[in-house]
C-alpha cells in the first residue's frame, strides 16, 4: 500500500481469539471441584449471573461454559494465555449490558496487556447449543507510532 506523506492515517490492528468448550466438561468440573474451581475461574458477579435460577442446571452450566470460552478467546486475542506467565482467569470478566449483550471487563495484568497493545476496543460474541459453547473475541488496537525518519537534504 502506498502511503500518502500528508496523511498520518494508519489502519487499526485487529487481534482475534476464539474458543469452543464442551458444556458437560464445565458441568463435571463444577460438580467435582466445586467452589475452588468456580472462584479460580469466575468472578463473584459471573457466578451470580450464571446461577441466578438456582443450582447447577443445564442453563447454568451453559452460561459458565460460554464465559469460560470467552475468557479463553480474550486471552488468545491478548496473546497471553493463563497462569504464571499469562493473566489470571478473574482478570477477564464477562458482564451483561442492560440489553443482555455480553461485554468484556479487564483488570490487573489483563488490562495492562491490553493497554500495552494500544487497545481501543474489545468485543465478544457468545453462543451455546446443546453440548457446546462458543466465544469469539475481537480486539481493535491502534498501531504503534512510526519511528521518526531522518530526512536527507
Amino acid at each position: 500500500m502506498k502511503e500518502n506523506s500528508e496523511s498520518s492515517f494508519r489502519f487499526p490492528i485487529i487481534r482475534c481469539g476464539t474458543d469452543l468448550v464442551d458444556i458437560n466438561r464445565i458441568h463435571d468440573a463444577v460438580k467435582r471441584l466445586g467452589d475452588p474451581f468456580l472462584n479460580r475461574v469466575f468472578t463473584p458477579q459471573e457466578q451470580r449471573d450464571c446461577f441466578r435460577e438456582g443450582g447447577l442446571t443445564h442453563p447454568a452450566a451453559a452460561s459458565l461454559a460460554a464465559r469460560f470460552a470467552a475468557k479463553e478467546a480474550v486471552a488468545k486475542a491478548l496473546g497471553t494465555g493463563f497462569g504464571h506467565q499469562g493473566v489470571a482467569w478473574t482478570e477477564i470478566e464477562i458482564k451483561r449490558a442492560a440489553d443482555g449483550s455480553p461485554h468484556i471487563h479487564l483488570s490487573g495484568h489483563a488490562l495492562q496487556v491490553f493497554d500495552a497493545l494500544n487497545g481501543l476496543s474489545a468485543v465478544i460474541s457468545l453462543s451455546h447449543e446443546r453440548h457446546m459453547a462458543l466465544a469469539f473475541c475481537l480486539l481493535t488496537c491502534s498501531p504503534a507510532e512510526p519511528e521518526p525518519q531522518d530526512v536527507k537534504a
